[in-house]
């Protein structure tokens, strides 16, 4: 019989927000947008700046006039790299097997360790979740499930949770699925989306 895997989508919230959040700790739980470049458009927004109507890819002249209460960054790639190797070594000491997806997202295979912690597979992933905080002070969303389509699909519901972790086990997935919109499904865009249905 195989081994069930459980694999975790680990997400950075907001990243390069959390980033100059990190580096500036007056900016948390404020209105924080990082531009492009100096008046370029919006990249990254705090869940203060979202719920204040700010927009992905608004430019900064309009923002501006429309929000005067929001903050705003000039993108930091170079730092954000830095942030990011430091976030990856966490999670590469925490498991043998890391692939790393994007500057701010990696698919960490927990199979098995839930020996080593001791833990369950929603407690892992929260402790992994504390402990990104506690050691790199970025705030991430983690979604575990058994294939990375579906824990890609968790990460995105655990954003929705206080504990930031969803985990999706065998017994849930055809409910899941069944409450889910094709749109939804990571790797499927609108072309796919139509065909589908």
């Amino acid at each position: 019989m195989v081994k069930q895997k459980y694999i975790a989508l680990v997400d950075c919230d907001s990243f390069f927000v959390s980033c100059e959040q990190k580096r500036n700790t007056t900016l948390k739980n404020k209105p924080v947008c990082v531009l492009s470049n100096s008046e370029g458009c919006v990249i990254s927004r705090s869940k203060e700046a979202k719920k204040m109507g700010v927009r992905m890819g608004e430019p900064y002249f309009m923002l501006k006039k429309e929000h005067p209460k929001a903050i705003f960054k000039i993108a930091d790639h170079e730092y954000y790299s830095q942030v990011s190797k430091q976030v990856m070594a966490i999670l590469k000491d925490f498991s043998p097997y890391v692939q790393i997806y994007s500057i701010d997202e990696a698919f960490v295979d927990l199979t098995g360790l839930v020996k080593l912690y001791k833990k369950n597979y929603k407690n892992l992933a929260i402790h992994l979740r504390e402990k990104i905080l506690q050691e790199a002070d970025i705030p991430v969303s983690i979604g575990v499930s058994s294939t990375k389509t579906l824990s890609k699909l968790a990460s995105d519901k655990a954003k929705k949770t206080s504990c930031g972790v969803y985990l999706i086990g065998r017994c849930k997935i055809h409910k899941e699925l069944n409450n889910t919109i094709i749109e939804e499904i990571w790797g499927i865009g609108r072309r796919l989306t139509k065909s589908l249905k």
